[in-house]
């Protein structure tokens, strides 16, 4: 794609226009070798690709670049999920990992909070994909908390250890999604091919297997939306990792009734640029990131499978006003406006308070977790999408 053809909010640098044009040369002979891909390995190729992939290039993931995650938004975050992990860990001790770890803010943040607390965990391990971002979280631990450090691993992988507490934070929403269009009764997977010499979005076979998992919420033809086998799949990681406790998820997303809604008819599919958010996952290879909502329904039933109990489901903002969200807040008046500023974006309905959602897993546990003691959506997991309902 020719700069020309790029709106206008996504002017790009001398260095971002270079990077795009490599890119789109890379995908061009991919998709010319290949005749056309599945999206999944376009996303994957697009975000994960060692050299052009969004997340193995990107330099920054903070206010400066194309979107702000919790953690990185105040550190009023990682305090409540350490009041959380307080009442979940063996007494001064046990295991934490934390999964698409990033640059290590929630770490640094939840390690400070839970030292506080006097609610040390024995081993407390890092788990991110990128490496600059590997490398950046271990620049800053070394740097802010290296009394931590022999409790601290930093790897790529799943480690051969065993934990007390799993958490991810907008993890899931990266995995690449199987996106589909219903012709016929059927779900078509949509492949991305050239056309004009252009990517575009075709229609590819049937996906017999996913028209039948589909089956009983007759969606109609034309409808669009995607389905994200490695959610699933993370969860049976992740439950193969936790020895008794609990796995946290924080992401966007809807219950299997939302998500499949007659009224959301073009799926979930959302990239993001310089904060500025916009459905098409081709536009700039390599320099956006692409998500697709969380299916928490199909989390739930997974779980189930794997002899996990549901804990809790519910909104952001009621999980940390559970846990005691902006109950301290800092004596000096700037910093405390802040605070306020932060508290507001994190729980407010229009920003992250609502769309985003956590659900949570346990096995063992001895007492219900804090953070749904407000507000428990659980039993809206199991509902049925309705042509009578609204969004």
């Amino acid at each position: 794609m020719s700069k020309s053809f790029l709106p206008s909010w996504a002017a790009l640098t001398p260095l971002e226009t270079e990077r795009l044009a490599h890119n789109e040369r890379l995908l061009h002979a991919l998709l010319t070798k290949r005749g056309s891909l599945p999206f999944a390995d376009y996303m994957e190729w697009a975000l994960y690709h060692t050299d052009v992939g969004y997340y193995a290039s990107r330099e920054v993931f903070d206010a400066a670049g194309d979107y702000i995650t919790a953690p990185l938004l105040s550190a009023h975050f990682a305090t409540c999920l350490a009041r959380q992990w307080a009442a979940v860990l063996p007494t001064n001790k046990g295991v934490i990992m934390e999964v698409g770890a990033g640059n290590g803010q929630l770490a640094i943040d939840t390690l400070k909070a839970l030292d506080a607390q006097g609610a040390k965990p024995d081993h407390y391990w890092l788990i991110e994909r990128a490496a600059k971002q590997r490398a950046r979280a271990a620049e800053r631990i070394a740097r802010e908390i290296p009394q931590w450090m022999d409790r601290i691993h930093i790897t790529d992988s799943w480690p051969d250890a065993k934990a007390h507490i799993i958490v991810a934070n907008e993890l899931l929403d990266a995995l690449p999604a199987y996106p589909f269009r219903m012709r016929g009764g059927m779900a078509l997977a949509l492949h991305v091919a050239l056309e004009k010499n252009r990517p575009r979005m075709v229609e590819g076979p049937p996906d017999f297997e996913l028209t039948e998992a589909l089956r009983d919420l007759a969606l109609p033809d034309g409808y669009e939306s995607e389905t994200i086998p490695g959610q699933s799949n993370f969860l049976k990681e992740a439950a193969a990792h936790l020895a008794h406790g609990v796995i946290l998820l924080i992401d966007y997303g809807f219950p299997r009734a939302e998500f499949y809604h007659p009224d959301r008819a073009t799926g979930t599919i959302m990239c993001h640029f310089r904060h500025k958010a916009h459905p098409d996952p081709l536009l700039l290879p390599g320099l956006q990131d692409i998500t697709a909502h969380v299916d928490f329904s199909a989390l739930a039933f997974c779980a189930e499978e794997l002899g996990l109990t549901v804990e809790g489901y519910t909104s952001q903002a009621a999980f940390l006003l559970s846990l005691g969200l902006g109950e301290s807040m800092p004596d000096d008046e700037r910093a405390a406006h802040a605070a306020r500023s932060a508290i507001k974006r994190l729980t407010l309905p229009h920003e992250m308070g609502e769309l985003f959602k956590v659900i949570a897993f346990g096995r063992n546990l001895e007492a219900p977790l804090q953070g749904f003691r407000l507000l428990d959506r659980r039993r809206g997991l199991w509902r049925k999408p309705s042509a009578s309902e609204g969004t």
